[in-house]
């Protein structure tokens, strides 16, 4: 039988296939590097990219169940459906993730119970709360922060009906917080440039909001004393150090709300509200647009491939320009190592990105801003 005859059957599996022949006009069917492609139009009348963006989010949905992941792709002036074979479910390593939550709420604890382990504050501030108590205070505030940013990409994931791990803490040495943070790791790339774009938003939103409670919380934890009581303390306990640090624009306005600074007075910052100072720093780090970053998912959503490594060098600079040259050098290092077609971007990369998603980005540059901790000494 002559090979262009086949072009008339079914190349892949039928019910996938019935399912893109109800969603689009098939122009075309062959073999592309052993993936079973199609040159196809979309059905119905109105704006040919929203329509292929509608369609194409629906195929996915439909052909995910039987084990296949499309992408789509434009091929000069054709719209181009590629069918992938999708992972298979991997066997749940739930185990790992709660051993390494126990040991980084360990680390966090440790962190905080040193920086608790203050006698100015167990002797003077605070007399009748035992130190673990505020190391404990501590950890639950950072577990917060961290917890609730991995689960907010995570909430994003069961909604599109990916699959997606539970959150992988990272511990770190006391004197960092007692984490580096935590990850999640999904089975496949988000469908569209619209869930690309909810994905990074997502876990630094919720962060930011989690953020501001626990700030309120440990304001109203936190004392305003005399800088000549502070002075008194520093002869009194020479082993204790006070160091100033660069306030977030976000906890100078809760500060002057929650607990207001007077002429002479000085802010001692409660544990919980340290642990609302690093959320802001995190949440401020993971929005530079750059690389694999939160943010770096939100700017490739904006702009495309092609101008996401251009994004990420704007990014690597302003982190230098804030102070963070380890984690500047760090983020340049992991992107020169990352090839340019790396498969960090959607299925669907063609499609716009949606006019709410444009206006979000006002909520997200308002977050960077608010959240902003300078390292360099003013």
């Amino acid at each position: 039988m002559p090979t262009g005859v086949l072009t008339a059957f079914y190349i892949a599996d039928p019910a996938a296939e019935e399912s893109i022949e109800s969603l689009f006009h098939v122009n075309e069917r062959f073999f592309y590097r052993d993936k079973p492609t199609y040159v196809v139009d979309p059905k119905g009348i109105g704006d040919t990219k929203l329509l292929m963006k509608s369609a194409f989010r629906q195929l996915v949905d439909d052909l995910r169940p039987l084990g296949f992941l499309p992408t789509l792709t434009m091929e000069i002036d054709k719209y181009v459906i590629s069918l992938n074979k999708a992972r298979p479910p991997g066997p749940p390593r739930g185990n790992r993730n709660l051993i390494l939550f126990a040991i980084t709420s360990g680390t966090i604890f440790l962190d905080g119970y040193l920086r608790s382990n203050n006698p100015v504050l167990y002797n003077v501030l605070m007399k009748d709360t035992p130190i673990y108590v505020n190391a404990l205070y501590f950890t639950l505030a950072i577990l917060a922060i961290f917890g609730v940013h991995e689960l907010g990409h995570k909430a994003v994931a069961i909604i599109r009906g990916v699959e997606a791990s539970m959150p992988y803490f990272i511990p770190a040495p006391p004197g960092m917080g007692g984490t580096f943070g935590a990850v999640i790791t999904q089975k496949e790339p988000p469908t569209n440039r619209d869930a690309l774009f909810d994905l990074g938003l997502s876990g630094p939103l919720v962060g930011f909001l989690v953020t501001i409670l626990v700030a309120v919380v440990g304001l109203r934890l936190s004392f305003v004393v005399p800088v000549d009581e502070v002075t008194t303390w520093m002869a009194a306990y020479p082993e204790v150090r006070f160091q100033s640090i660069p306030f977030p624009l976000l906890l100078e306005f809760l500060a002057t709300v929650v607990r207001p600074t007077s002429e002479g007075m000085v802010l001692l910052l409660h544990p919980v509200a340290f642990a609302a100072w690093v959320g802001c720093l995190v949440t401020y780090i993971n929005l530079i647009p750059a690389w694999q970053l939160d943010g770096g998912h939100i700017s490739r959503a904006m702009i495309g491939r092609s101008y996401h490594r251009v994004m990420s060098v704007v990014g690597i600079i302003l982190m230098m320009f804030s102070g963070y040259f380890i984690m500047a050098v760090m983020i340049a290092f992991f992107m020169m190592r990352t090839p340019q077609d790396a498969a960090d971007g959607p299925l669907d990369d063609i499609s716009p990105l949606s006019t709410s998603r444009k206006l979000l980005v006002l909520v997200y540059v308002a977050i960077m801003a608010l959240t902003l901790v300078s390292l360099f000494p003013v």
